[in-house]
């Protein structure tokens, strides 16, 4: 549960969403996974469950496993 989000917060979950969108993007994903990928990294930041980095490197890594499981050459 999200109790208090501050501004500097915000930030660091607006870029790790931008960050995952991009990526997911990058490796051709649909559109509404992208968008997935973005809600599940700055859910992460904003719940204080990881870093921004940490959360980037989480979404890329399961990403990065899809990928690998559809065949594709992660």
């Amino acid at each position: 549960m999200i109790a208090a989000i501050t501004y500097p917060l915000a930030q660091r979950a607006a870029v790790a969403a931008d960050a995952a969108a991009t990526a997911a993007t990058g490796m051709g994903f649909a559109p509404n996974l992208v968008a997935a990928a973005a809600d599940v990294a700055a859910r992460a930041v904003l719940e204080r469950r990881a870093s921004a980095g940490r959360a980037i490197a989480d979404v890329r890594k399961n990403l990065h496993r899809m990928l690998r499981a559809q065949g594709g050459a992660a």
